[in-house]
């Protein structure tokens, strides 16, 4: 059976796993007893955010889902066809192997290579934050996934946990963390690439996953959504943009630079273009974040038409801050809290504000976040058509089209946010030409599951609605 490795690579150390399936999940801590643990940390924090950031369709097809962007020549992914590169497994094993493997394996080092008990407990917690982080991505595509086994060395085959289960113990495990960082004590320093280890500042970001997670219950357990999400509020959630939690990546060397560039400049290809939905949505909103994300072609922005073969050169290019070596990756920022506390406010919940200056604020902190003025985003907020008291349509409308726009370049999140707000519709407003089916609710298992650990695949698979592994399937959370 497959051992992972542990490879550093360039300055910055940072590893590269190649197995195929859960079962190559080992860690062989023989060959990982050299490294130490806060490089471990590094490689598995900067795997995250290169996993979330990517643009490749074998791996997180989620933005030509969503219709950020779309395909050019090869249209698989826009047709909702996911065969041909198998993100399914593109998605699973990057997020295992290049995530939680790391996380993992550095944890397992705290004890014997921080000195400091409490820098090691600070670490620990903050390992733990990217794991709940992680899994919250995985069990939020899937379903049932390898949990309590996925990362023991002794058990080649792990079952298969009850993604409802694995939810209840990930936000208890956010509550520890938040509850045993010590604003007191150091951490990570520079192995830290999104906060230099500042232990506030993760206290912020575990409390704002914590308001995320939450919501996302709302609709089927509306009690214990509001509890974790007071809870989050007391705790401290972001604030500002000075909050958000970036990646800042090197643009000195090609493999430590930000994927985006990789796969728009670096590569030399020109495999995708903006999407007409987003485009077309926020030209009639005259949003000034237009030139911010793309760029004019013929002197206006138009974008390509999700299933159909584009072309390149036809349509509006992508912004020119996008296509920056150093540009950073985002994993969770201030304008998703906005968001999502005037989601609570709309549910009933007592978060304090209304959900006008919510919106505001997070369409607001959006715009600046980009680059815009803050009387750009006054402008575009006193327009009828943005304003929240004469936007058109529910609360799940109007919130989802704004996050949708927001959500730009934070792929899953644009996909999983219209999952659950159902906006926009998608197979409405815009269905892929050639599309296979409507927009999928979730990711099939990767094959290799079914081949290599077919017994507890097989208990995911019946867990899902109708016993079947297939794109249509609701989550737990959905209702």
């Amino acid at each position: 059976m497959k051992k992972l490795s542990f490879i550093l690579i360039a300055s910055n150390m940072l590893l590269s796993a190649c197995t195929k399936d859960i079962t190559g999940l080992n860690v062989n801590t023989k060959a990982a007893s050299n490294v130490p643990s806060s490089t471990l940390f590094t490689m598995g924090e900067k795997a995250l955010v290169d996993n979330f950031t990517t643009t490749s369709v074998a791996t997180a097809p989620f933005r030509v889902i969503s219709q950020e962007w779309t395909e050019n020549s090869y249209v698989y992914e826009a047709q909702y066809n996911f065969a041909a590169y198998q993100a399914n497994a593109g998605w699973w094993n990057s997020l295992y192997e290049g995530a939680l493997a790391n996380l993992q394996a550095a944890k397992s080092h705290f004890a014997s290579d921080v000195l400091d008990p409490a820098i090691a407990i600070n670490d620990m917690r903050i390992a733990d934050i990217l794991e709940v982080y992680t899994y919250d991505l995985l069990l939020n595509t899937y379903g049932d996934i390898p949990y309590t086994e996925a990362l023991n060395n002794s058990i080649p085959f792990p079952k298969y946990d009850d993604a409802k289960t694995i939810y209840s113990d990930l936000l208890t495990r956010l509550d520890t963390c938040i509850a045993g960082l010590n604003t007191n004590a150091a951490s990570f320093g520079a192995a830290d690439l999104i906060y230099g280890g500042n232990v506030a500042a993760w206290k912020k970001f575990a409390a704002t996953l914590e308001l995320k997670m939450a919501i996302r219950l709302a609709d089927v357990d509306a009690t214990t959504a509001s509890s974790a999400v007071l809870k989050a509020v007391a705790a401290g959630v972001f604030s500002s943009n000075d909050d958000n939690a970036l990646l800042a990546y090197d643009p000195s060397s090609p493999n430590n630079s930000n994927p985006i560039w990789q796969a728009l400049v670096y590569s030399g290809r020109h495999d995708f273009v903006p999407a007409s939905l987003l485009v077309s949505t926020m030209v009639s909103w005259n949003d000034p974040r237009l030139p911010l994300y793309f760029t004019k072609y013929n002197g206006s922005y138009s974008g390509g038409i999700p299933g159909n073969g584009n072309g390149y050169g036809a349509f509006s290019d992508f912004s020119a801050q996008l296509q920056v070596a150093g540009y950073p990756g985002v994993l969770l920022n201030y304008s998703q809290a906005e968001f999502l506390l005037a989601e609570a406010v709309e549910r009933g919940i007592a978060v304090g504000g209304t959900a006008q200056s919510h919106y505001n604020n997070a369409v607001t902190a959006s715009i600046e976040f980009w680059g815009g003025a803050a009387s750009d985003a006054i402008a575009y907020l006193a327009q009828p058509s943005v304003n929240y008291a004469t936007a058109t349509g529910t609360w799940q409308q109007k919130l989802g089209y704004q996050e949708w726009i927001a959500n730009y370049n934070m792929n899953w999140d644009s996909w999983t946010d219209i999952r659950r707000l159902g906006y926009p519709d998608i197979d409405v407003v815009s269905p892929p030409v050639g599309a296979h089916g409507n927009l999928p609710l979730r990711l099939t298992y990767p094959s290799n599951e079914s081949a290599s650990n077919s017994t507890n695949w097989k208990t995911g698979v019946a867990a899902l609605p109708g016993g079947q592994d297939l794109v249509s399937a609701k989550l737990f959370w959905m209702p």
